[in-house]
């Protein structure tokens, strides 16, 4: 399966329907998500997909050119009047040191626009990716899967759009810091909840919308119509309001 196909999977199971191609939504799912970025190689001009900002003119190369890049130094050798003082040594020794990118480690395979991973798979624009797979425009992701637009995405979650500093959950969509539980949508501050829609700071909770706890028959009506709502949203214009926004506006504790 590809990042598509793993993308138009993960629309069904949370928004219980597709919404389209991965590619029409890559401004909605990359905001709050750090980028991967692009320059060339000092020494071969491929291209290297790094993170995070250094100072202008650092120079990079990909991971797989070490070996080269290690005869390079072995060859540079500082002459005398380059250890004169600490600020020639520096000088020095700056000119010779290069930055690596496209770090993929064990077993990674099947990445596109992607550094740092560790035996992760099918990852597609994303960083910091650890034992997980099918994951795209995300960040800092630990032992995962169906990962989309997300930051902080701790051990065992399954299914995910947009959410931040979550753990241990399945099919969430556009949640915030919740834990240990499943089928949440637009909600923040949940521990141990079970089918939360719009829901905030509950505990051992299920079938909520709006904090109101219903009947499962209940539940499961409005949810139906709030998904549709969400996907029209969405397939309209590809786009709509992050949990980040609405907790930032609602100052909701947590």
């Amino acid at each position: 399966m590809g990042i598509n196909s793993a993308f138009k999977s993960t629309c069904k199971t949370l928004l219980g329907g597709e919404i389209g191609e991965l590619r029409e939504y890559e401004k909605y799912l990359q905001k709050y998500v750090e980028p991967v970025k692009k320059t060339k190689s000092a020494i071969s001009g491929k291209d290297v997909y790094f993170t995070h900002n250094y100072a202008d003119g650092t120079r990079f190369i990909s991971n797989d050119e070490m070996g080269e890049y290690a005869k390079i130094i072995a060859k540079a050798k500082l002459d005398v009047n380059e250890i004169k003082d600490i600020d020639s040594i520096v000088s020095a020794i700056g000119e010779k040191v290069y930055y690596s990118g496209n770090i993929l480690l064990g077993k990674s395979s099947d990445a596109n626009v992607a550094n740092r991973l560790v035996d992760s798979s099918v990852i597609n624009k994303s960083h910091d990716v650890f034992y997980s797979k099918f994951v795209s425009h995300s960040y800092l992701v630990k032992y995962a899967e169906y990962v989309f637009g997300s930051v902080s995405i701790g051990k065992g979650m399954n299914s995910c759009i947009k959410c931040f500093e979550t753990y241990d959950d399945s099919r969430v969509f556009e949640c915030l810091r919740v834990y240990q539980s499943s089928g949440c949508t637009y909600s923040a501050n949940l521990e141990h909840c079970q089918d939360c829609m719009y829901s905030f700071n509950l505990r051992s909770k299920r079938n909520c919308i709006g904090n109101l706890q219903l009947e499962k028959s209940e539940y499961l009506g409005l949810k139906e119509k709030l998904l549709e709502g969400i996907r029209d949203e969405l397939e309209k214009k590809k786009d709509i309001v992050s949990i980040i926004e609405i907790v930032a506006k609602g100052k909701i504790n947590g």
